[in-house]
């Protein structure tokens, strides 16, 4: 899983995207992926984790599969490097 992170000038709330591919599998897979990532997202926003900007979240095939904890583990890891990265 990776996220990345762009800040975006006079934007207040967090915009987020998702990019799964098609060589990820087949629609029911891609689709189940997302909607496992959603309620985690929304989680990480009313914690307030997620800085105003923008974020695009990319998910491969092991994430439809994997145990939820994990899964919420390995996203709240991404977005904590992908804000970090961005700022000096």
């Amino acid at each position: 899983m990776t996220v990345r992170y762009l800040p975006v000038a006079g934007e207040d709330r967090c915009l987020v995207a998702y990019a799964i591919g098609k060589r990820t599998g087949t629609a029911v897979v891609r689709n189940r992926i997302r909607r496992r990532l959603r309620p985690l997202v929304d989680e990480l926003a009313l914690t307030g984790t997620l800085p105003s900007g923008a974020l695009l979240v990319s998910a491969a095939a092991p994430v439809a599969a994997a145990p939820f904890d994990d899964v919420r583990r390995h996203l709240g890891q991404a977005v904590a490097r992908a804000v970090g990265a961005d700022r000096p």
